[in-house]
């Protein structure tokens, strides 16, 4: 790192986090939460969110969280105030397991009969796989809950096993993958790691970046590691977030992250996935503000770089170097690995990154296509009086920029690859420019930008489940094309990026990335 330059990083809190801590606290004991669970264990009950308002916070704004109990499979939806009154209803909604559940169900599994010619051979590998749960409908309309696990031997002639594990019970379903996946399948080159080699979570949640140098204060931002990424409340979130983003002291983004996240197969299998659960990877440094975060003295290295899926830390790793700074998690949906990084320039430019990456399983030998969605809630210069304009050519002979008026969405061409939001009083803005790797929208990706007006409770598309149909997974932004007016107003933009992914024929480069370039404009 040259010597003018400083990565300043300090602990980052609020009274209304705090606040919200308290609310959910307070709702396992609810009156009307217990109405709707029944006999459940106050103590067992997950509460996934609230999701918290970012702005306005002068004014109430409701929140909304989510409560499980896993001994019942049963999920209530709250929504109401700090202070005030709640409302609960009840919910289909099915968390993904938890550490300690992944590993109750290893340690059930490893307990039956079955499983120990397994343990004889000593070569498996129990991973987590997809989808996550194998719940199974009873006669009466309830679900059991079961962990689902993956048995990887592989000198087997089935490498991959898949099993159910109900937690209640104690049974273990050795047939619950029949026909789920190719029984012979045995893809990708990095070995799994054992659910039960997971390192616990620890640290805190966010922080406070500011990049100085030679004196000047060049980045200000927060940035919420993936485990507490917004939104919270189904148990997804966005990978690495970054929240109230300054350049050279001006409003640049109040929030960036990808909330939405699917994969499609040639056989019709789809996933939502979730961005929440970090992996190890390698990064040397310091850790200024304890564990979770790290200053590298060196690249870190995720799966897309290393020779394995290991690693010495589990979190958020920085680097500066060549007049950029890198902003890099690794994260974990079943057998998938996934990259979430952020690249900030000292000239302003802002590089959204999000890599592909998986560990052995018996899927992803098969032709799919992933699609990841970047939320950027633009606030140049403050939030209230932004413009969207497009680059394009006029009536084919040539190009100019003009002004989109109301919410919409759009799909890149060659006519059509280049998008900017400006302040209208200043001028100032942010361009948006296709990265080559991005692809257009089948189908299946729907679009690949959409225009809105901010809403609060438009963090996502409202898409909790993992498996399903791909009228299911599809994303759903859509729903949110209104008409609005997004002229000098708080605009959101949605960005896709799409990823065609053939084993048998791979990219020249080892791993997979996609992601825009953000460029300042009249700064």
């Amino acid at each position: 790192m040259p010597k003018d330059v400083e990565i300043l990083m300090e602990p980052y809190g609020d009274e209304l986090s705090a606040a919200a801590e308290r609310w959910t606290t307070g709702l396992r004991s609810s009156d009307l939460v217990r109405e709707k669970l029944g006999s459940a264990d106050a103590e067992a009950v997950q509460v996934h969110g609230p999701a918290l308002p970012l702005r306005r916070r002068d004014t109430v704004e409701p929140l909304d969280a989510v409560l499980f109990d896993p001994a019942q499979n049963r999920s209530v939806e709250v929504r109401g105030e700090l202070d005030g009154a709640i409302e609960v209803r009840s919910s289909d909604f099915r968390p993904n397991p938890t550490t300690a559940e992944l590993q109750e169900a290893l340690a059930v599994l490893r307990k039956d009969e079955r499983f120990a010619p397994v343990q004889r051979r000593g070569e498996a590998v129990v991973y987590q796989p997809m989808p996550p749960l194998a719940d199974v409908e009873q006669p009466d309309g309830t679900y059991t809950r079961r962990i689902a696990l993956a048995i990887h031997e592989p000198r087997n002639l089935r490498p991959h096993q898949y099993v159910a594990v109900d937690l209640g019970s104690r049974e273990v379903d050795w047939d619950a993958g029949h026909g789920l996946h190719p029984a012979d399948g045995d893809c990708e080159a990095h070995l799994p790691v054992p659910v039960d080699s997971r390192p616990p979570d620890s640290g805190r949640d966010s922080v406070r970046v500011r990049v100085i140098r030679g004196g000047e204060e060049l980045w200000s931002f927060v940035v919420v590691r993936p485990r507490a990424s917004s939104p919270t409340h189904f148990s997804k979130g966005s990978g690495v977030e970054l929240r109230y983003v300054r350049y050279r002291g001006r409003m640049v983004l109040w929030q960036a992250h990808v909330p939405i996240l699917n994969v499609l197969y040639d056989d019709g299998v789809t996933f939502r996935d979730w961005q929440n659960q970090e992996t190890p990877f390698q990064a040397n440094g310091t850790e200024p503000v304890g564990p979770g975060w790290r200053v590298c003295t060196s690249p870190p290295a995720t799966i897309l770089e290393a020779s394995d899926d290991s690693g010495n830390f589990q979190g958020v790793a920085l680097h500066y170097d060549n007049g950029e700074l890198r902003v890099v998690s690794e994260l974990q949906a079943g057998w998938y690995r996934y990259i979430s990084d952020w690249r900030l320039r000292d000239d302003g430019t802002i590089q959204p990154r999000f890599g592909f990456a998986g560990t052995k399983n018996p899927r992803t030998c098969m032709v799919h296509h992933h699609h990841a969605y970047w939320r950027f809630d633009f606030d140049i210069e403050g939030a209230g009086n932004d413009v969207v304009e497009q680059f394009g050519w006029w009536l084919g002979h040539r190009p100019v920029w003009w002004r989109i008026s109301r919410e919409t969405s759009r799909k890149r061409s060659g006519s059509v690859d280049r998008w900017r939001v400006r302040d209208a009083g200043t001028g100032r803005g942010y361009s948006i420019t296709p990265g080559l790797a991005d692809g257009t929208a089948d189908s299946y990706g729907v679009s690949d930008l959409w225009f809105l007006r901010y809403h609060s409770r438009e963090l996502d598309d409202g898409v909790g489940l993992v498996g399903g149909g791909p009228a299911d997974t599809r994303c759903k932004l859509n729903a949110f094309l209104t008409g609005e007016s997004i002229a000098r107003t708080d605009v959101v933009v949605w960005y896709a990026g799409h990823f065609h992914h053939d084993e048998h024929h791979p990219s020249p480069s080892q791993g997979h990335i996609v992601g825009p370039e953000l460029r300042p404009v009249n700064w």
